[in-house]
């Protein structure tokens, strides 16, 4: 199961969030863990409309091993990062409110991925495991 979601405007964030609550649901998170989920896909979203005007949202399901989870890929079509390595060494310092946003998902996801051409966009990659002891202590 994948879902490719264009994104281009404010309100295109509030279909993604919610699609992305559905799919989490469907998989098995609990409640909490959806939450962060859309809280994380809707900074990127957000990151879209606001610094590359458009760009794509991917969720899918994936397995690895006995692992089950969500991967969301959020594609922008703008200028790109244009010294992503000064972004995140800034994301990283708790003073700095630049990046911010990305410093955030990466604390609430498991995988986090980044990059960004320069003139061509920036491709931001997330995955979140489904605890399977949460899983089958519920049922």
């Amino acid at each position: 199961m994948s879902k490719i979601i264009p994104i281009k405007y404010e309100w295109d964030v509030v279909k993604i969030r919610s699609k992305v609550r559905e799919v989490t649901k469907d998989l098995g998170f609990d409640e909490l863990e959806q939450s962060r989920i859309v809280q994380s896909v809707s900074e990127l979203a957000r990151n879209v409309v606001h610094h590359a005007e458009e760009g794509v949202v991917l969720v899918e399901e994936v397995h690895e091993g006995d692992q089950k989870g969500i991967r969301i890929v959020v594609q922008d079509f703008g200028p790109g990062i244009e010294d992503l390595d000064q972004v995140i060494k800034r994301s990283e310092s708790p003073a700095s409110t630049e990046g911010y946003g990305l410093r955030q998902v990466r604390e609430l996801m498991d995988d986090f991925t980044i990059r960004a051409v320069e003139g061509k966009g920036t491709c931001v990659e997330v995955r979140k495991w489904l605890d399977v002891s949460t899983v089958e202590s519920e049922e």
